[in-house]
């Protein structure tokens, strides 16, 4: 095993051109700050890199997970039993008067200052949402009645034969809190997103007014929080409730198991109140969705997405 691991490493080496860490604390890596140590661990910081890694991986039938800003995932207490491959591969590029291509490991919070800069609108709702963009297409983020799919053009994915090929915002099937991206064993390289151009500081006052009302009830950033637990379950009607509302309703604000506790401000949001295990989180959840199916009929589904120790267990 350990020569395995050391040919591994070194093959890694050779065709990324990068060293590949070994038994890496995967907490230090999540907003929720839980988690094991992974077997081995890359940042990638191009979108060649990623790409590079990815292929090794596939081509040598190494489990792999892909990570953005640690936001919306939960560890296992075990670690992972192969490659957590970070994507710091960050960039943005005007393609014209109201494009811009980005790269998937940029961050939101970047995305958004750079769009205030040059005047380009409809960014505004990814105000405040932590994480990448890599991440926000891939769950089809949102807020305030937006999301990434009505600003979506175009992507470069990675395939699992190693072809990248270009794909159209009707081939990524968005709809809430989901894209292709979510089924389908592809990487997500770079995004062309179209834009309006505006007002420099009308957009920045439409931002400063949705981080305000995000942070109204909000954890705040300090919070080891992984952002909305659960996501909003339809009506009969097709629209959606508040997961938030129907936790009120079932007494969610009092609840913790050890030190993972939900959120007083906001009953979607759990917390890790000092040192939660993964096995406390999911203990929690399991509790809020035991009583909100058995008050309302409702079942509800993680936002967050667990990541066990075993691969073929996830």
């Amino acid at each position: 095993m350990q020569k395995k691991a050391s040919d591994f490493q070194v093959l890694f080496q050779n065709r990324v051109g990068a060293r590949l860490r070994k038994n890496v604390p995967l907490h230090q890596y999540s907003n929720f700050r839980i988690g094991g140590k992974a077997d081995y661990f890359f940042l990638a910081t191009s979108s060649k890199q990623l790409a590079d890694a990815v292929i090794l991986a596939e081509k040598l039938a190494v489990p792999y997970r892909i990570i953005g800003g640690g936001f919306n995932v939960l560890f296992d207490d075990d670690g992972y039993r192969g490659l957590i491959i970070k994507n710091d591969a960050k960039g943005i590029e005007k393609l014209s008067s109201n494009e811009i291509r980005v790269l998937s490991g940029t961050d939101l919070k970047h995305l958004v200052c750079f769009c205030i800069e040059e005047g380009l609108g409809r960014i505004e709702f990814l105000a405040g949402i932590p994480g990448t963009v890599g991440g926000a297409v891939c769950g089809n983020a949102g807020a305030f009645g937006k999301s990434v799919g009505d600003i979506f053009k175009s992507a470069e994915i990675l395939k699992t034969n190693g072809q990248k090929v270009e794909i159209g915002v009707h081939d990524m099937g968005f709809r809430y809190r989901w894209s292709l991206l979510k089924e389908a064993p592809f990487v997500l390289l770079k995004a062309v997103l179209a834009l309006e151009k505006e007002n420099p500081e009308s957009i920045k006052n439409k931002v400063e007014s949705n981080i305000k009302k995000r942070e109204n009830k909000h954890p705040p950033w300090s919070a080891a929080c992984a952002g909305s637990y659960f996501k909003n379950p339809p009506s009969e009607k097709g629209d959606k409730i508040a997961a938030g509302f129907l936790l009120d309703k079932v007494g969610a604000r009092s609840l913790k198991r050890g030190d993972a506790a939900v959120y007083k401000g906001h009953s979607n949001f759990l917390i890790n109140t000092g040192r939660a295990s993964s096995k406390d989180v999911r203990a929690l959840a399991s509790e809020l969705k035991q009583r909100v199916k058995k008050r309302f009929g409702i079942a509800l589904e993680e936002e967050v997405v667990f990541i066990p120790a075993d691969p073929a267990s996830g």
